[in-house]
């Protein structure tokens, strides 16, 4: 029980720190509807997910034996942050914004989202290093399979409950009554936030 507060806990304040999951949530809460936030949402939870996996498989240690693949995984979802902050940028200085499903020419679906969502978890820097390190070393990949199993529920769990909820809080109606005054300020400095993110993983060679 201990080792599930432990993870539960860490994963937690991982969550509250604001990266491009958050602001790509809240972006498809207020240019989109609910129901759309909630899909982008699913999306990011399913990677993170993804992620719990591979560092219960032993992520840590390939990224110990294949240097490289970490930093090219890095510069990978650095060149795909930029590209998403590109895109938000063009949309606040554009007298038509584009919608968040647009971002990377997809059909404007929910599914687009949840894909949008999945692949912007997959390239956020911080889920990177989160699940190749923190989180890695606080479980034990020997723990028996139904441990593992309940560890991984958990954090799948927590995450879809933390962004269904920013989902929630960001596509009330005053929320998006603001956008609209606000809305090329809002994609402007979400498209430098994105891009800032996306140069800093391509760039640093730390």
């Amino acid at each position: 029980m201990t080792l599930f507060i432990s993870i539960a806990i860490i994963h937690f304040f991982a969550l509250l720190s604001p990266g491009p999951d958050f602001f790509f949530v809240t972006q498809s809460a207020i240019r989109q509807s609910r129901s759309h936030a909630m899909f982008a949402a699913l999306g990011i939870s399913l990677s993170i997910l993804v992620w719990a996996i591979c560092a219960l498989s032993g992520l840590h240690f390939l990224f110990q034996k294949i240097a490289w693949l970490q930093q090219a995984l890095i510069i990978l979802g650095g060149v795909y942050l930029f590209y998403l902050g590109i895109q938000l940028l063009k949309s606040a200085f554009n007298q038509k914004p584009i919608t968040l499903q647009n971002l990377a020419s997809a059909p404007r679906s929910k599914t687009s989202l949840l894909l949008q969502g999945f692949f912007t978890n997959m390239a956020n820097p911080k889920a990177l290093v989160y699940f190749s390190s923190v989180f890695s070393l606080a479980i034990n990949a020997d723990l028996p399979l139904s441990t593992q199993s309940s560890l991984l529920a958990l954090i799948w769990i927590e995450s879809l409950i933390w962004f269904a909820l920013v989902a929630y809080l960001f596509s009330w109606q005053k929320m998006n009554s603001a956008y609209q005054r606000l809305s090329q300020w809002i994609d402007g400095l979400t498209g430098g936030i994105f891009i800032s993110f996306g140069c800093y993983l391509i760039l640093n060679r730390d």
